[in-house]
């Protein structure tokens, strides 16, 4: 995530009350958290799965077709994430600026992820991530009609810091306290970062569990089977 995304997430802020449709910030599950990773998969996807999987945590994967490396190049990855439970979403085909976009276009970005998806784990997603959190009214009405839109309600902003783990790991040693009975964040990461995954997500990972946070996927931390994540 590039500096323009803090610009664009500036000047599109979308108009919940126009689309009418709500977009999903923050977990609705008492004591649970949702990690979740952007951009990839990329070359340290696979480390991360077999983290979480030491660590009996889960994660979502919002991923890209063609962005930081081709999502059939990692097809191995995604499909062990899929399988040890973790979450499969959508981030756009190339991660281009939906809010820049024709509907025919926003759509195209959609469908072509869906089925490259698709192909690797048998479904595609009914989760989605906007690339930099560029958002309006046209993308939120032709998007929101299929996915649920996740947002995020911490930013470790790793992109920014990419050899400083101790400045990503503030935010949850600074944000995030005791679980006591409240629902959790949804915390924003990136799985094409060497930094995050070797260095930031275990630490993150300890913290959490210790502040007695169950680590879930977002669909778990809103309280929604697994039968809804994907379609057919």
């Amino acid at each position: 995530m590039a500096p323009i995304a803090r610009i664009a997430m500036a000047v599109r802020a979308v108009s919940e009350a126009a689309a009418g449709i709500k977009l999903v910030y923050k977990c609705t599950v008492p004591n649970t958290m949702a990690i979740t990773f952007d951009d990839g998969p990329f070359d340290y996807t696979a480390d991360l799965v077999k983290l979480f999987k030491k660590k009996n945590a889960k994660a979502t994967f919002f991923v890209n077709g063609d962005n930081n490396g081709k999502i059939t190049d990692y097809a191995t990855a995604v499909k062990q994430a899929y399988l040890d439970g973790h979450q499969i979403a959508s981030h756009t085909w190339s991660h281009g600026d939906l809010a820049t976009m024709s509907v025919g276009k926003i759509n195209e970005e959609m469908n072509k992820l869906d089925v490259a998806i698709k192909k690797i784990i048998g479904v595609s997603p009914t989760y989605m991530r906007p690339p930099y959190g560029s958002i309006n009214d046209r993308v939120t009405k032709t998007v929101g009609a299929r996915y649920t839109i996740v947002m995020w309600s911490q930013d470790t902003n790793d992109w920014q810091h990419v050899n400083d783990y101790k400045k990503s790991l503030k935010v949850y040693t600074d944000n995030i306290k005791k679980a006591n009975g409240k629902p959790g964040d949804i915390v924003l990461q990136h799985d094409t970062i060497q930094m995050t995954a070797k260095e930031l997500a275990p630490r993150a990972i300890d913290y959490a569990q210790k502040m007695g946070w169950k680590l879930v996927t977002v669909g778990e931390c809103l309280g929604k089977p697994k039968s809804t994540w994907y379609r057919k």
